[in-house]
């Protein structure tokens, strides 16, 4: 275990910090080590510091490389990072695998639940830094998947605060089924109705739209019970940070809710335009930003859609098949972001008219061209910021997790009309391609118009005396309250 050189005045590996005398707060912040989970949450470890806050980042080994962006922006001596060895095969009571990946990116699905269990090995050696340390740490900030970081906060006798990387009405209805556990009538029907009534609207949504890690829930066993205790830690926090805003979730955020025991929620993003962009943000991008740009500088305005699943989600070969197969019969220029591992037909670059990037986009630099219209997405949560903040509309195809409640949010603001559901879904090439071209035609000028209002007010958010800029100043009273 050390602590990175950037560390304030770190001394033999410690991370001390300035001296006793430095009365900054002093933030431990713990990642989830998922793509979609880390770099937000890294985008407010940026705010923060940008602030006068000192930082302590905790990671893994595998994960560094995700930090060092943030250090490089960041004030000297603002962030340190804390690494810890990754939890062994022994530690994690043998549920993963000898040499098993540090971050979602690198396993296969099955691994993804004891893997997130696996991760509370980490308190005890946590704890066991955050004790060693000359400078006490006030405070602990971390992700809604880590909430065995709250009893390491109660045992170091500092507030605990979490993080979603997600929007607050996923955040309330997520722990809205850990706390309720409602069960299915009938086993069969993955239609079953699910209702939310403590959720502001009482959405009701099919079983299958749920939470994967809910709807895998197993009374008595070791995994399912674990995850459910780190739902319910988190209600124990002093409050809720959410990456995300009013203009959109206005209803989540404006009063205490019920599913989160009337904690406030703190909307503070969009976070990645709330900190500025960077080219090597997540990853290094398969095809520099400047190239992509002078693709589609060829372009109308909105005329081209872009299509992306993020990084968890690899089409299958059936489906890569059907989306090249709409495309091409759309006729629209598209630019393609095809994740590691999808099958993109031989010559189809060639035969439509698109760009096909194999690996890491430069995806906020491509929404934010003016040629961009549309974006065929998964609806990952980082996705539909980027995607809103750029005032792009969107075509939606959730797959999993958090997408089809955010799929849902998109339509109820009138920015998205749907193409496809479910990681299983074949859709019709030919529906999917009428869809595109009409989406790029006239027939989507209304929601687009919609989706450019949207941004603008988005813009306002995260300016000075914004709803987001005055949350996150809020923010950093209750952080600074504690030192």
């Amino acid at each position: 275990m050390d602590a990175s050189p950037r560390s304030p005045a770190s001394n033999g590996g410690r991370g001390d910090g300035d001296g006793d005398g430095d009365a900054r707060p002093h933030v431990l912040v713990v990642p989830y080590p998922a793509q979609g989970h880390m770099l937000p949450l890294l985008d407010l470890v940026a705010l923060l510091a940008a602030r006068g806050l000192a930082l302590a980042v905790a990671v893994t080994p595998g994960n560094v490389p995700l930090v060092a962006p943030l250090l490089a922006s960041c004030p000297p001596s603002s962030v340190a990072t804390v690494t810890l060895p990754f939890p062994s095969s022994a530690s994690s009571s043998g549920l993963l695998p000898a040499g098993c990946g540090e971050n979602t990116k690198d396993l296969p699905g099955h691994l993804f639940r004891p893997f997130m269990v696996s991760l509370a090995a980490l308190r005890a050696p946590l704890l066991a830094w955050c004790k060693a340390q000359r400078r006490r740490v006030t405070v602990v900030v971390s992700d809604m998947f880590t909430g065995w970081t709250q009893p390491l906060a109660a045992e170091l006798g500092v507030p605990h605060v979490t993080f979603s990387s997600s929007g607050a009405h996923y955040l309330a209805v997520s722990h809205s089924l850990w706390r309720r556990l409602p069960r299915r009538r009938c086993p069969d029907d993955a239609n079953e109705a699910v209702n939310f009534p403590d959720v502001p609207g009482s959405p009701t949504f099919h079983w299958s739209h749920l939470s994967w890690l809910f709807r895998l829930y197993v009374a008595d066993d070791e995994v399912s019970e674990a995850i459910r205790q780190f739902f319910l830690w988190n209600l124990e926090s002093s409050c809720f940070v959410a990456n995300t805003f009013t203009a959109i979730e206005a209803a989540y955020v404006d009063r205490p809710l019920p599913d989160l025991m009337e904690k406030k929620v703190l909307a503070v993003g969009p976070l990645s335009d709330a900190v500025g962009h960077c080219t090597d943000r997540g990853g290094k991008p398969a095809v520099a930003p400047a190239s992509v740009a002078a693709w589609l500088d060829a372009f109308d305005d909105g005329s081209v859609l872009y299509v992306s699943f993020g990084t968890q989600q690899a089409l299958s070969p059936a489906q890569a098949a059907i989306l090249a197969d709409a495309l091409a019969r759309s006729a629209a220029p598209f630019v393609w972001a095809a994740r590691s591992g999808t099958t993109v037909p031989d010559g189809f670059e060639a035969a439509a008219r698109g760009m096909v990037i194999r690996g890491w986009a430069p995806q906020v630099q491509i929404l934010r061209h003016r040629a961009v219209g549309w974006f065929l997405t998964h609806c990952g949560w980082n996705s539909v910021l980027e995607a809103v903040a750029a005032g792009v509309a969107m075509l939606t195809w959730p797959m999993s997790a958090d997408q089809f409640t955010n799929a849902w949010l998109l339509a109820e603001a009138g920015v998205a009309v749907a193409v496809a559901e479910g990681a299983d879904a074949v859709p019709d090439a030919g529906q999917m391609a009428d869809a595109i071209a009409s989406a790029i035609g006239n027939g989507g000028a209304s929601v687009r118009q919609r989706a450019v209002e949207l941004g603008r007010s988005t813009a306002a958010t995260v300016a000075e005396g914004g709803s987001s800029s005055r949350d996150l100043e809020e923010l950093l009273s209750i952080l600074a309250r504690q030192s």
